[in-house]
């Protein structure tokens, strides 16, 4: 007997094996098998009688584990093809290995709990909750679109509980990994046992023990962020995206999928109900709905406490203006907690030489440098390099004028003003300590928690009565066309943080641009009329839904040429090509990016058009950042 199997190499269909006498291997075992001068762990694709190969056969060493059933390789060979990788590297990358130590408890960011409550659904709620459940087994695909606090957690885990009844699993996802511990205490209730837990932070041992779990059905429901969306539970029923329109949803690095499209793959393939949950849906998923592809649940009201109230304030010259400072005052005197926004992190975003005005940009990567008090340092954000004492490279000046705010910045601000106050910062420099602060938070040992993108999603703090969105105007300055709907989703989400216990919730929104459009229609938290903006404006730019774009990256000394030679093999298949542009480089290296425009099966395209690339050529489908 022969086996296919597929090798963590580039450019390759998968390498035949011989199968020793006695050995039985079957698609989806990882087994071990010579290389070259290595032995390296593969994928058994196929099992045949006759090889491919017409040269002399190695065998396989030795069979390890089940790793997923044969049905989940028409998943992965998509998005091998869309993410122009091989089905080896695609499958190394998503499945986990049978290594590392077990481990027997969740692995969680930190831990949750809040008082057991009755719940009753309301009329909408039930109605949602009969149409799921209705659709598990037929690979329905939902839209549940509500408010935040509308109560669209409890949709979930009522169908998870009437999946669990119907001998079947359930998947819920999250967008990040501080929104897991939450859901994974409410479904823990819900379900009368504690859910499995999955996500990118695991050790590859609990990983493995998760995945293995899965396969085999002795878990019945688990709870993860975008990764968990491969968990090959044999009777899956439900599978849940709540927040779906998050960026987060969607793998930075190759091979580029999005859990959406993976969910929805699995829907058509095992079955279950697919279950798009958000306040603030894509662009594209609520096109969708409209045109009849998702089936569209509306929850019209909030569940949890009052809406809060939600208002625009003049953005000046200070980091925190008269009014927010004034509300901080008096939502701290109340005893209530705060939560303030900022997408930038440092202290100061910005600095230029006094001198000659010159900025102060990163030699390698030419972006800004970050000044951060703590460490007194300069930073580049893009590399990572840090300048202790920098100089001016036109006049060789030391002396600066700095500007902008980040994060940091802030948290100094309201503990200045506010020098009796618990405060704490939580951004990408303080995440080793996420755990504690977040505790610490939902404990009420913090009373205003300073924090960049991270601490705008989805977190339910009773105590939080007022959110400040400390500049609103930057996250329109994003270098993507879907600036504005990450603006419009980001305001509504943190929005929803305020407000959601006992007490009135209030929101201020610093802006010099409170007319536009994303901006407006979240402070009225009118999701349609954002909708009904900003797809006119897809539609006269065709972007996204009324096409597809496929980002090509070229990086190394020969970008420049590698990209024209693209462009040109791209326009020659009939292709419409944006660039080649040049960006910023990184750590030294140049770079060129394209832009390639088309129909649905447009990856499908570039792949045949471009079937062997240099390793320093990546190809994205579906981006969503371009700088």
């Amino acid at each position: 007997m022969i086996a296919l199997v597929l090798l963590p190499v580039p450019g390759t269909a998968g390498f035949d094996y011989r199968v020793p006498e006695g050995m039985e291997v079957r698609p989806g075992d990882w087994v071990e098998v010579p290389f070259r001068k290595r032995r390296l762990l593969g994928l058994v694709k196929e099992v045949r009688e006759t090889p491919e190969y017409p040269g002399a056969l190695q065998e396989i060493r030795r069979v390890l584990s089940s790793a997923f059933p044969p049905r989940f390789f028409s998943i992965f060979a998509r998005l091998s093809d869309e993410a122009c990788t091989s089905l080896g590297m695609t499958v190394a990358h998503l499945v986990p290995k049978p290594v590392g130590k077990r481990t027997r408890s969740p692995q969680l960011p930190f831990s949750y709990t809040e008082p057991a409550k009755a719940v009753e659904l309301t009329s909408e709620q039930k109605r949602a909750v009969e149409a799921i459940v209705a659709g598990m087994g037929k690979g329905q695909k939902f839209l549940l679109f509500g408010p935040p606090a509308a109560g669209k957690t409890e949709v979930y885990l009522a169908c998870a509980r009437a999946a669990r009844e119907a001998g079947r699993a359930s998947l819920l996802l999250e967008p990040e990994i501080s929104l897991l511990p939450q859901l994974w205490a409410r479904a823990t209730r819900a379900l009368g046992g504690p859910p499995a837990v999955y996500h990118g932070e695991l050790p590859p041992g609990a990983r493995w023990q998760v995945w293995q779990e899965a396969l085999s059905g002795r878990a019945a429901a688990a709870v993860g962020t975008r990764s968990a969306v491969f968990l090959p539970f044999p009777r899956l029923g439900l599978l849940v995206l709540d927040e779906e329109g998050e960026p987060a949803y969607k793998e930075e690095m190759a091979p580029h999928y999005h859990a959406r499209t993976v969910a929805e793959a699995r829907a058509e393939a095992e079955g279950p109900a697919v279950v798009l949950g958000a306040a603030a849906p894509a662009v594209e998923t609520f096109f969708r709905a409209e045109k009849g592809e998702l089936t569209l649940l509306q929850l019209s009201r909030r569940a949890v406490g009052q809406p809060p109230e939600i208002r625009a304030v003049p953005k000046g010259e200070e980091v925190l203006g008269p009014e927010l400072r004034q509300a901080l005052t008096h939502h701290l005197l109340r005893g209530g907690q705060a939560l303030l926004f900022l997408n930038r992190i440092g202290f100061f975003t910005g600095a230029s030489c006094r001198r000659c005005g010159e900025v102060l940009r990163c030699p390698d990567c030419e972006v800004a440098l970050v000044f951060h008090l703590a460490e007194k340092v300069f930073r580049c954000h893009a590399c990572g390099r840090n300048f202790p004492d920098p100089a001016c490279r036109r006049c060789g000046g030391t002396r600066f004028r700095l500007f902008g705010a980040g994060t940091e910045r802030v948290e100094h601000e309201v503990r200045r003003l506010f020098p009796e106050v618990a405060v704490a910062r939580l951004d990408q420099e303080t995440a080793k300590d996420r755990d504690r602060i977040l505790s610490d938070f939902a404990a009420g040992k913090i009373q205003v928690l300073v924090g960049a993108q991270m601490v705008g999603k989805g977190l339910d703090f009773p105590r939080v009565t007022l959110v400040g969105i400390v500049d609103a105007d930057q996250l329109l300055a994003a270098p993507t066309f879907y600036a504005a709907e990450r603006a419009f989703q980001l305001l509504l989400s943190a929005g929803g943080r305020a407000g959601r216990g006992p007490w009135p919730g209030e929101v201020l929104v610093q802006t010099s641009l409170p007319e536009h459009y994303a901006l407006a229609s979240a402070l009225r938290a009118d999701y349609l009329s954002f909708y009904a903006t900003e797809l006119r404006f897809r539609e006269l730019l065709r972007y996204p839904p009324f096409a597809r774009l496929v980002r090509i990256l070229a990086t190394g000394k020969r970008a420049e040429a590698q990209a024209q030679k693209i462009a040109t093999v791209l326009k020659e298949g009939g292709l419409e090509v944006l660039g080649p542009a040049r960006l910023h480089p990184l750590r030294g290296e140049p770079r060129f990016q394209l832009l390639v425009r088309g129909g649905k099966d447009l990856p499908i395209t570039v792949r045949k058009l471009l079937p062997k690339l240099p390793p320093e050529v990546r190809v994205e489908p579906d981006p969503l950042w371009f700088g």
